[in-house]
């Protein structure tokens, strides 16, 4: 560890160097050479970085020092310094910096590269970063529950099934043909993996016996559970998920009174009653295991799978289709349902980063989730104290099972049908679904015009449509009219049918063979998710050359590097790519790409697709050791949030007790959103400040002397000086502690700089987003500047915000030892560093340590992002037995924030108002107890008011004082009883204050 007094400093050099020379770090300090090149700092090349230069090892330097240095080029004798004017300089303000220079740049950057704790703050308080398990594996053992709209099998009733018959006869099986389900299921078979899988079995049964009967056979024999659909729940699925879901992830929205992207109610409550039954259905089979859920058709399971039971399930969701951006999902009326219900999941997965960065930016724009990066280069959400994993990951093929296929006599026998069919042709394949994003008839078009310029081919070519029926959707008969109708016009055309559309749902075999006797592949789709075409495709032909034509709309795209990318809406592009597949021999460097990409497709198979996703799935699952996870809300808007265990209701009676038996109170308050309604109490944004009520109750708290009371807010020191002018002994923390006083008689304290460059710079970047902001506007405090956009239209300014807050950190990064950006409630601001409430609170309680000793109760009430710091403090505190607190007991430490919500605090209350009752009881008490004080007490803590008990039993009629306090008090005075005191003792003492020398009768 290093020692305090000394920072670690890390130096790289950008720089072309000649042959033989060596780079060296001189400088004004004995360490640096004390500018002698010979005694210079030997610097090392990194060969990953290159043309970069860096110290073997962290240098360490004397904490606070001002280091001038320059570098040297040593070839042999000769020694070549840097052409820059003067020095380079840094200050040693920081326990570990990385300082990244450029040759002729004087401009070093400089990063943090270990966080520190802030200015003032011991390192044992700093923040624990977030960090996934990466020990935890996936094993066999583990149990998995997949779900999925349709089973990996294909059921149909025997009709020729007799009743004397095994029951294995009554039903037809068969593989389904999608594109990832059959992979899945062979691999999880053949692996042995223990598993179930959840999906619709493409049959209807109306009796219950049937189902039930069919059930525990699927299960017996496939590891397979059917969920029966009823027929109107399955058609309004099925049309909300191909009209609308399917088109608007994929990027199509269209204006047209047929295609426009508007669906009934009764078509949402028909996708939400088929969710609710596969969640219903999973449950039902459920046993602490790994729940992987996939597809845009079941994408609010995971929610239904939370609300419907107490268990803390680990669910994972991988999306198999392109997730679009946020201007486009946004048409969908029911778009935050969908993000809080995936929300639900501890991992969720996309096949490209592309898709990934679409749902990150959704959810930070629709419902204000922030992304995070954790220890290992997890990507996540941080989902109401809850950490989401985002995975990238795309999906592969199996080469073993293609091959194993390959050798199967039923392939053979469709093989030798094929190449008989189109002996001496040059086949081009072409397998689509029929739905407008496969581009069909846009590579139709451009192979009619590559024909015109190739008539002398058309006998020897043949130009093979398959069409598959996945593509069914409303606009799939339109798809398949103009195929038919180009498909004739370029048969007329050529004289010949070179053009073949065959409709048909193609087993494993029949594609295998397709693609062995084909020349070359074309696959032209405007937008795809998924398309492992080209991985079977290379796999089947490894030991051939064919040519394949790519989309770069594709996702497979950009994992391959031997296709032919092109642009299908690139009418030229596409004829030059055709053209050259059907004329020109493949080139040496396409070969080698051909190889290195197999080599690719034989690494990232499906079972290591899956494992790695489920080894993530185990990583990611919920701590249920620290947190408790509840569901908050209602309906479509429901959500699961993570509080912590110890996260409770805040009682009044507690916090009372804790307070009377204590003598060194510290007490600490927001003010604006905890005394008031933030969003509708307005006279605190008009600087009016808090209400009397308010002011009363706080300066009564102040008059006693055990408390110390502090309000900590972001306002300017000109403002809560002006709100709180009636409250002498308030000790108040502006902007968020750039600038604290401990009554209003003392001056105030600067634990901060409030000059530096960085102020500039951050006023030019905020004015030019306020500029382009309706309803922001930019507040220049002391020591700080704000961009505030609470009057801002919500979304557009929570978007403006976050865009700033980047901009910032970008342009900022030279002063990153000097200032900071942070962000709250409708506000981002740049602060100096090491400055918030969290440090100024320490330093509080440190000197009100040193001033009365030991602390023995807490209270820290907050509401805003910035008061998480002062509970992370307190907590830390507490859970360290700071000396503070040597004998302070946990239960007399109460942080608390407003509102159920992940929160650092330790307790709740519901609103504003709670908090003025909580500090109205505990004034009360101040109150009495100053009224109950012998006179020796009041003496002996020089208090500003003295009581003196009265006994009711010694005259009804005339007092007598023993007290010398009396001449404390105005002769005006009048009688102050208090009877309501239930700790009043029997011979009815009443509490009286007077100013009369001997005596005076008490008025009834």
């Amino acid at each position: 560890m290093i020692p305090v007094n000394q920072a670690n400093v890390k130096l790289m050099f950008k720089t072309q160097t000649q042959l033989g020379e060596e780079v060296r770090v001189v400088g004004n300090i004995e360490s640096f050479g004390m500018w002698k090149p010979s005694e210079g700092i030997v610097m090392k090349a990194d060969p990953f970085t290159s043309p970069c230069w860096s110290t073997v090892s962290p240098l360490t330097i004397p904490f606070g020092i001002e280091v001038e240095y320059k570098y040297v080029y040593i070839y042999k004798d000769q020694v070549r310094w840097e052409e820059i004017q003067g020095n380079r300089k840094f200050h040693a303000v920081h326990t570990n910096l990385t300082i990244e220079d450029e040759e002729n740049s004087t401009i070093s950057k400089l990063f943090l590269y270990d966080n520190e704790a802030p200015k003032n703050l011991p390192r044992s308080l700093e923040p624990e970063a977030f960090a996934y398990d990466e020990k935890l594996k996936y094993e066999k053992s583990d149990t998995i529950l997949i779900i999925s709209n349709s089973l990996p099998i294909k059921i149909a009733r025997n009709d020729n099934y007799a009743p004397d018959q095994p029951l294995s006869e009554k039903w037809i099986i068969n593989a389904h043909k999608g594109v990832w389900q059959t992979q899945l299921y062979r691999i999880a078979i053949a692996e042995n993996i223990k598993f179930h899988w959840i999906g619709s079995p493409g049959i209807w049964l109306e009796s219950d016996e049937e189902q039930e009967e069919l059930t525990q056979f699927l299960i017996k024999e496939y590891k397979c559970i059917p969920m029966f659909i009823p027929p109107i729940d399955a058609e309004l699925h099925y049309e909300f998920c191909s009209k609308i879901l399917h088109r608007v992830f994929h990027g199509v929205i269209e204006t047209n009174s047929e295609m426009i992207p508007q669906y009934s109610r009764e078509m949402w409550e028909g996708y939400k009653r088929v969710n609710i039954l596969f969640a219903d259905l999973a449950l039902k089979y459920y046993s602490h295991t790994l729940v992987w859920v996939h597809g845009h058709q079941l994408m609010l399971v995971p929610s239904f799978l939370s609300r419907k039971t107490n268990e803390v399930l680990n669910i994972g969701f991988f999306l198999h289709i392109p997730f679009p951006s946020s201007e486009v999902y946004r048409v969908l009326p029911h778009r935050e349902a969908i993000l809080h219900a995936l929300c639900c999941c501890d991992l969720i997965g996309f096949h490209l980063f592309d898709y990934a960065r679409h749902f990150i930016g959704t959810c930070k724009r629709m419902i204000g989730v922030d992304i995070e990066f954790s220890k290992g280069g997890f990507l996540g959400l941080n989902y109401y104290g809850r950490h989401i994993m985002i995975k990238v990951g795309h999906l592969g093929v199996e080469p073993n099972l293609i091959t194993l296929l390959q050798n199967s006599e039923t392939y053979q026998n469709v093989f030798q049908e094929l190449t008989s069919k189109y002996l001496g042709k040059k086949l081009i394949l072409n397998i689509d679904p029929c739905h407008q994003l496969s581009g069909i008839y846009l590579k139709l078009k451009a192979f009619q015009s590559t024909m015109r310029c190739l008539p002398q081919k058309k006998d020897r070519i043949i130009f093979l449509q398959i069409l598959t029926p996945e593509g069914t959707g409303p606009m799939s008969a339109y798809v398949k009219n103009d195929v038919y109708n180009l498909q004739n016009q370029i048969n007329l055309e050529m004289g010949c049918e070179i053009v073949q559309v065959v409709e048909k749902d193609l087993t494993s075999e029949e594609r295998y063979a397709y693609m062995w006797i084909s020349s070359g592949i074309v696959i032209s789709s405007i937008r795809d998710g998924l398309c492992l075409l080209p991985f079977e495709y290379i796999v089947v032909n490894r030991d051939k050359w064919a040519g394949i034509i790519l989309s770069e709309f594709a996702g497979v795209s950009r994992a391959l590097c031997s296709p032919r990318r092109v642009n299908p809406f690139d009418n030229a592009d596409l004829e030059n790519a055709l053209f050259e597949l059907m004329t020109q021999l493949p080139k040496p460097e396409l070969l080698h790409k051909r190889k290195r990409d197999l080599a690719y497709i034989n690494s990232k198979t499906t079972l290591r697709w899956a494992r790695h996703f489920l080894t993530d799935l185990k990583r990611a699952h919920k701590d249920y050791k620290q947190y408790q996870y509840v569901s908050h809300g209602l309906g479509d808007k429901l959500k699961v949030i993570a509080l912590r265990k110890n996260f409770s209701k805040l009682h009044t009676y507690n916090v009372l007790e804790a307070y009377k038996n204590s003598r060194n109170r510290a007490l600490f308050f927001d003010i604006e959103g905890t005394f008031t309604n933030l969003l509708k109490q307005t006279d605190i944004d008009k600087c009016k400040g808090p209400s009397d009520k308010i002011l009363h109750i706080i300066d009564d708290l102040c008059q006693d002397e055990r408390n110390t009371v502090f309000i900590l807010t972001g306002r300017e020191r000109r403002i809560v000086e002006n709100w709180f002018r009636t409250v002498q002994f308030l000790g108040i923390a502006a902007e968020y502690g750039a600038f604290t006083r401990w009554n209003a008689k003392e001056p105030w304290d600067y634990p901060a700089s409030t000059a530096g460059f960085w102020r500039e710079t951050a006023m030019d970047i905020i004015s030019a987003y306020v500029t382009r902001t309706e309803g922001s506007f930019m507040v220049l405090k002391e020591c700080s500047v704000v961009f505030q956009y609470r009057d801002a239209e919500r979304e557009f300014g929570g978007w403006q915000a976050k865009e700033l807050v980047a901009h910032l950190e970008l342009l900022l990064k030279p002063f990153l030892n000097e200032c900071e950006v942070s962000e709250g409630a409708g506000y981002v601001e740049v602060k100096p560093r090491g400055i918030n409430k969290g440090t100024t609170v320490y330093r509080i309680l440190e000197k009100l340590y040193e001033k009365n000793g030991e602390i023995d109760f807490v209270l820290a009430v907050g509401d805003d992002i910035s008061d998480e710091e002062m509970f992370r403090v307190i907590n830390s505190l507490k859970k360290q037995k700071s000396s503070l607190f040597t004998s302070l007991k946990n239960e007399n430490i109460f942080s608390c924030t407003l509102g159920i919500k992940p929160s650092l605090a330790n307790y709740y209350v519901l609103d504003a108002n709670e908090v003025i009752h909580l500090t109205e009881v505990l004034r009360s008490w101040s109150s009495k107890c100053k009224k109950n004080f012998s006179s020796g007490d009041l003496l002996s803590r020089n208090t500003l008011r003295h009581y003196t008990p009265i006994d009711m039993s010694v005259s009804p009629r005339h007092f007598f004082f023993e007290s010398a306090e009396l001449d404390d008090f105005s002769s005006d005075s009048d009688l102050d009883l208090d009877t309501s005191s239930s700790t009043a003792p029997s011979s009815k003492s009443f509490n009286c204050f007077t100013k009369d020398s001997g005596e005076f009768k008490l008025r009834f």
